[in-house]
């Protein structure tokens, strides 16, 4: 079974996980940002911020309504270049709209024995 997150799947939301009174949703990016995937990173951000402000993830997640909500990006590789750009520039937009914003970057090296 394939897995169905990042940025190849635009219209799933990834994770939703709660803590300390945030609802936390989150965008898992195992490959690197190149142009064509910031663009499709912007389309999956824009398809998180409906879901959060036309009440859908209240009707999915009652319990999660009245939560401060964070779009949470979880990178594998450092965002450089246009990638960058625009992760400088989303923040601005979503705290417009009321939603936090993070990204982490999670360089996983795995060494086997």
């Amino acid at each position: 079974m394939s897995q169905r997150y990042g940025t190849d799947h635009p219209e799933v939301i990834d994770v939703i996980t709660e803590k300390d009174d945030t609802c936390y949703l989150y965008v898992i990016q195992d490959a690197e940002l190149d142009d064509e995937r910031t663009l499709a990173l912007q389309t999956k951000l824009n398809n998180y911020l409906a879901f959060i402000l036309d009440g859908q993830l209240a009707e999915e997640y009652p319990s999660k309504a009245q939560l401060q909500k964070v779009i949470r990006i979880e990178l594998q590789y450092p965002a450089t270049g246009v990638a960058a750009e625009f992760l400088e520039r989303i923040e601005p937009y979503l705290q417009k709209e009321g939603v936090g914003f993070e990204v982490g970057v999670h360089s996983a090296r795995m060494t086997y024995n």
